[in-house]
């Protein structure tokens, strides 16, 4: 049975949702009308749960309470509308990003809840990194240039791994300008530079802009085209440390999905310096032991860490990129070098106690 809230007015009904998220550690908040309640429902750990029925009268006023905090037009109701604002909530600033859309009983919202600053004391074996790998990375983040790529699909945490990337790189004397669409964590010492596609300013074009400004590193939010894919390369080729994320299954995909984009084979192995795929899986309750217990409300996860794979770019990879050989050829040689894949890493956690393996194949095959 459903949980019926009881509020007088909207900004207490605003102020309860926010604390009922942040107590639950939600990432995300659905404010979804029906035809009698307003249904609130929280992303915590990936999986939506219940968070409870408002009384149906108090949509519109919540509505517009939202509408007013993060800039939102109040008198437009039958398009879609994003907005965003930050604010205190117990004690820590968030970022809050929320995007309204005209459905059937009425106008919902979804907040995504974003920690305002990402300290610049990222522990990547915090995030689920073994040794092995945080190695990697600190190599690779070592050179003064050459192309960076996390993969994965959306909510794999690939803007976290990448910003903690970035994190350790602040306070050295170099320059670092980001171009990201939406700018989600604020880092400081960083330029940051929201993409505005409907203004004509692309991450193509943005790139172009912010190699003016005289860079050391630069992130590229995402590798979508072709033309950003190309301008990503020649920046890497030409002096720059260059992160960006991709849309691939696994860390080896990233150099056929490349070359589809029309990158040079050759630029691509001359660029190319490392890749990292990797999925978010949940973390058994040390508490219970996945049994269930008070402390991760009887669901037997709490938290999650990410499972990965990782190669680093050599010699005898790049001859196989500049010969165009197909993705088998890569995993040979890949595994040849010791190179693990996500689902090692995963069973190997699993056998840690970190996770299940219902976990690492659903995060894997879903």
């Amino acid at each position: 049975m459903k949980i019926i809230h009881q509020y007088s007015t909207a900004t207490e009904a605003v102020d309860n949702i926010f604390n009922q998220a942040i107590t639950l550690r939600a990432s995300d908040i659905h404010i979804d009308p029906e035809s009698e309640y307003i249904h609130i429902r929280l992303r915590i750990d990936g999986f939506m749960e219940d968070g409870g029925l408002i009384s149906r009268s108090l949509h519109d006023e919540l509505i517009a309470r939202l509408k007013i905090l993060s800039g939102a037009r109040t008198d437009i109701h039958a398009v879609p509308q994003d907005g965003r604002w930050r604010n205190n909530i117990h004690g820590s600033p968030y970022n809050i990003r929320i995007s309204f859309m005209p459905t059937y009983h009425g106008e919902n919202a979804v907040i995504r809840l974003l920690p305002a600053e990402v300290s610049s004391g990222v522990s990547f074996a915090s995030l689920g990194f073994i040794p092995d790998h945080v190695r990697l990375i600190d190599n690779a983040l070592k050179k003064d240039h050459g192309l960076i790529l996390v993969t994965g699909p959306t909510g794999s945490g690939k803007t976290t791994t990448l910003h903690g990337c970035l994190s350790l790189k602040v306070g050295q004397p170099i320059s670092i300008i980001t171009l990201e669409d939406p700018v989600e964590y604020e880092i400081p010492g960083v330029r940051q530079i929201h993409i505005h596609q409907h203004h004509g300013v692309n991450f193509a074009t943005g790139l172009r802009s912010a190699l003016r400004q005289d860079p050391d590193v630069i992130m590229v939010g995402e590798i979508r085209d072709q033309e950003t894919a190309r301008v990503a390369i020649h920046t890497a080729l030409t002096g720059h440390l260059v992160l960006s994320t991709l849309h691939t299954n696994s860390a080896l995909d990233a150099i056929p999905r490349l070359i589809d984009m029309g990158v040079d084979p050759y630029l691509l192995a001359s660029t190319l310096s490392l890749v990292i795929a990797q999925r978010l899986v949940r973390n058994i309750c040390e508490k219970c032991n996945s049994d269930g217990c008070e402390y991760c409300r009887y669901i037997g996860y709490i938290g999650r860490s990410s499972i990965a794979e990782i190669f680093e770019v050599d010699q005898g990879m790049r001859e196989l990129i500049t010969r165009k050989e197909p993705v088998s050829a890569y995993y040979e040689y890949a595994r040849s070098c010791g190179f693990r894949t996500m689902f090692d890493d995963g069973m190997e956690k699993v056998e840690w106690g970190v996770t299940t393996e219902s976990e690492i194949l659903d995060a894997l095959h879903s």
